[in-house]
């Protein structure tokens, strides 16, 4: 391989000045630990640089000789592990997908991992998040009032955003009738449309949650494109799974539970200034989804799986963490928030342009789905927290939030 590729890999920060390399789409499950002079050849797999220029190049910046036998040994190392875009690659990719089209269910992949495997421990944890002294209280299912039409919830790790998965769940729990849950997470991972489904029902420790099968043909049979094209994404995607485990512990002994799967993106250049409502696919899917839940009526409510700003050198920002930083990240999230809760879709969108999304907030794709497709007349403001992580001098922002009903159009 004379000019390498790599793949779009995630490289961390980690301790003693090394870098963690890993793949997000999850055909690879290998974490590669390497130091910066060895991440700077890395940078440098862009399909476009010979061994020759990485060689070159390399002494450059360091003053010293890079054989090309080590070079072709990094390539190697890397290929193996499934990070350069190759013939390897391909076809284990293929091998996947297919795999995963094939499988009669979404298997958890963040089980033992994120969350408890075994379903006693699993639901103790969940039950210590309601009761927890800062917590939102036992849920109560018996006597819900109806009023809720929508709800945002964290989709970071259960150990930092825990309290605040509680207090949207618990508000579910007492404003929501439906059992039916349109989950809009986000793809973390790039995809070739803007939403993603699947039809497979999702299996963690707490049992199987059926996807509502009738939901999705309607919701499809309003669309040209087929938004079934990038369901691999599915796969290792955290956003929607842990929405499943809170829904499994309110409602889990329900048979009419059903889930409906959705993983949403944008093209980066929407970011930039474009109209995000001019976008064919967008509009597409956003119209259908609107005019499927139109016609399910208060049977079905949308929760939005997102987190908020990503401050920090884990996002490749060379900030230093300071209460000032948190602070103002704090007052700008404040601000965003009060938009959302307005249910102000283009507004919201405007905002994310101005600033050309600096705070990395990763759940624009869902918040602006959620807000264009919503029947609510008002938001609430429910919790809202920041999980700083010293180590790598970063931080991530979420909240809980709910939307309650009125007589107001869909989607304005």
């Amino acid at each position: 391989m004379d000019y390498p590729k790599l793949r779009p890999v995630e490289a961390l920060p980690t301790r003693d000045d090394m870098i963690c390399l890993r793949d997000p789409e999850g055909f690879s499950d290998k974490l590669l630990l390497i130091p910066r002079p060895l991440f700077y050849v890395v940078s440098l797999f862009d399909g476009k640089h010979s061994v020759l220029d990485i060689q070159a190049a390399y002494t450059r910046m360091y003053g010293q000789l890079l054989f090309s036998d080590k070079v072709r040994e990094i390539i190697e190392q890397l290929d193996g592990a499934l990070f350069l875009e190759s013939e390897r690659f391909r076809l284990a990719r293929t091998q996947a997908v297919e795999g995963f089209r094939s499988a009669a269910l979404r298997e958890a992949t963040h089980a033992g991992l994120s969350y408890e495997a075994g379903s006693a421990e699993l639901e103790s944890r969940l039950a210590a998040l309601f009761s927890d002294q800062e917590g939102a209280g036992l849920p109560d299912t018996e006597h819900p009032s109806g009023r809720l039409r929508a709800l945002i919830a964290p989709h970071i790790d259960l150990r930092r955003g825990g309290r605040c998965f509680a207090s949207s769940y618990a508000e579910l729990a007492r404003e929501c009738r439906a059992r039916t849950f349109v989950v809009l997470g986000i793809a973390h991972v790039p995809t070739r449309h803007p939403f993603a489904l699947t039809a497979k029902d999702f299996r963690t420790p707490l049992g199987t949650v059926a996807t509502d099968k009738q939901f999705l043909e309607s919701l499809t049979a309003r669309c040209r494109t087929d938004f079934y094209e990038d369901e691999y994404c599915h796969r290792s995607e955290h956003s929607v799974e842990f929405q499943t485990l809170f829904l499994q512990y309110l409602y889990g002994k329900e048979e009419r539970l059903r889930i409906v799967p959705i993983l949403c993106s944008l093209p980066p250049g929407l970011y930039l200034g474009a109209s995000v409502s001019e976008h064919s696919e967008i509009e597409e899917f956003v119209q259908a989804l609107r005019a499927t839940l139109e016609e399910r009526g208060p049977e079905v409510c949308c929760i939005g799986a997102v987190d908020l700003s990503h401050i920090g050198r884990r996002f490749g920002q060379n900030v230093e963490m300071s209460q000032e930083l948190l602070k103002q990240t704090e007052v700008e999230d404040r601000g965003m928030i009060d938009t959302i809760l307005k249910l102000d879709a283009e507004a919201f969108f405007r905002g994310i342009q101005q600033e050309q999304d600096r705070r990395n907030v990763c759940g624009v794709p869902a918040i602006y789905t959620l807000l264009r497709v919503t029947d609510a007349a008002e938001g609430k403001l429910l919790r809202y927290e920041q999980a700083v992580d010293p180590a790598t001098q970063s931080m991530v922002s979420f909240m809980a939030c709910a939307f309650y009903g009125g007589d107001r159009v869909l989607g304005r």
